[in-house]
């Protein structure tokens, strides 16, 4: 019997209410509001530095850490993406950690919450050749991406950075990252699409539909104007000052091995989602970038489209964090409704459940509140191989559950 099966009469609608779901430990109540604005690029310019496919918005973790943390406080993310929710700790004065098994993550997450200032990264790129002889017979073929040119200089600053790894130069990294592919001139490659790597095959196929050839791009220019615009909000000092209370790790969100046990009051985060994104292939050219073994990322990131295998990892890092939370500290964890099996799936109900068994987390947490924030089009909306409405998900639902 599947897990599904299992659980389907542990937690069932109110009737009466449809805002409540009724659980062996009384009522759970489902809040429908607009909790945080559906404005685009309203927080710090610093959240915006890089496109990460899935991610939620940077309101979500300042709309919880405002009501359940005070300053110097400890926040943490064990699926930690680009970083938004350590960066958001560290611009309210909380201490941070984040978590993901992606080494990627560590490369757009740690520049963020220590930056450099644009008069730095100026200068570091004047110090930089990009314009050394390069091996092309050597290097991957990326000519549906790029022009030769600019492929040489891209070549030449992976190459550098690899060797150099100061605060400076990891934020060039982090800035040339969010350069690699997209649909504008401000981009390095020809069109393309900015929040996923697409396979080299379709990009030929843009090329040709579109009758184009990669044209050169200066890396060095671009590279500086978009630091401008990610430094633009200010707050370098307070940042760096904050740095050193913040902590990033590599690892399985289900053994948070450099976590210590009771040392988190607040967990804001988003697990995968029932394989609605493949985070290897959809960033194979950041990975290319950074030197990452596709094997090293491969295998380790839980991608299933088995819901009771979603459910075993959900849990498993329900237990984790139960771990590493103070007494009667709190987990906001952001999932969705999804397309399972030809019908819409409430992933929150599922979460309800898992605290609610016997079998998986019923002694650990205990469900406080649902938060839904609805939306007119999915979260993967619009995005290569998703159609609107047909995957992802149409609304954000935080399962807020407290640590018993």
């Amino acid at each position: 019997m599947s897990a599904q099966a299992l659980l389907k009469n542990i937690v069932t609608e109110s009737a009466s209410q449809p805002s409540q779901l009724i659980t062996p430990f009384g009522p759970v109540t489902r809040k429908f509001d607009e909790f945080w604005t559906a404005k685009q690029r309203q927080m710090h310019s610093l959240h915006y530095a890089n496109s990460y496919r899935a991610s939620f918005k940077p309101e979500l973790p300042e709309y919880f850490i405002s009501l359940f943390t005070n300053p110097g406080d400890r926040v943490g993310d064990p699926f930690g993406g680009r970083g938004t929710t350590i960066l958001q700790a560290a611009l309210m004065n909380r201490k941070g950690v984040s978590n993901d098994v992606n080494p990627l993550s560590e490369r757009l997450a740690a520049p963020k919450i220590c930056p450099v200032t644009i008069e730095e990264i100026s200068d570091r790129l004047d110090e930089i050749d990009l314009n050394a002889p390069v091996d092309m017979s050597r290097e991957e073929d990326m000519s549906m991406f790029y022009h030769e040119d600019t492929y040489r200089e891209l070549i030449n600053l992976r190459n550098y950075l690899a060797e150099h790894r100061d605060d400076i130069d990891r934020f060039i990294e982090m800035t040339a990252l969010s350069r690699l592919h997209g649909h504008s001139n401000g981009f390095f490659s020809a069109y393309s699409f900015p929040q996923i790597s697409i396979p080299k095959v379709n990009q030929a196929k843009i090329n040709k539909t579109r009758g184009v050839e990669p044209d050169y791009r200066d890396i060095k220019s671009r590279i500086l104007k978009k630091a401008k615009t990610t430094l633009k909000s200010g707050q370098v000092d307070e940042l760096r000052r904050w740095a050193k209370h913040q902590k990033l790790t590599t690892g399985d969100s289900r053994e948070l091995k450099e976590w210590a046990s009771e040392s988190v009051n607040l967990v804001v985060t988003s697990p995968p989602f029932l394989n609605q994104v493949d985070y290897v292939q959809d960033t194979w050219i950041e990975t290319w970038f950074c030197g990452i073994p596709r094997e090293e990322v491969e295998g380790k990131i839980v991608q299933t489209p088995d819901l009771t295998k979603w459910m075993e990892f959900i849990s498993d890092t329900l237990s984790e964090l139960h771990r590493v939370l103070v007494p009667c500290g709190l987990v906001a964890m952001e999932v969705g409704e999804v397309r399972y099996q030809g019908e819409l799936l409430n992933l929150d109900e599922i979460l309800v459940q898992l605290t609610c068994s016997h079998q998986y987390n019923r002694h650990q947490f205990k469900v406080k509140e649902i938060y839904v924030q609805s939306q007119q089009f999915t979260k993967l909306a619009n995005c290569f191989r998703v159609e609107n409405n047909k995957l992802g998900t149409n609304t954000n639902r935080i399962v807020l559950m407290e640590k018993i």
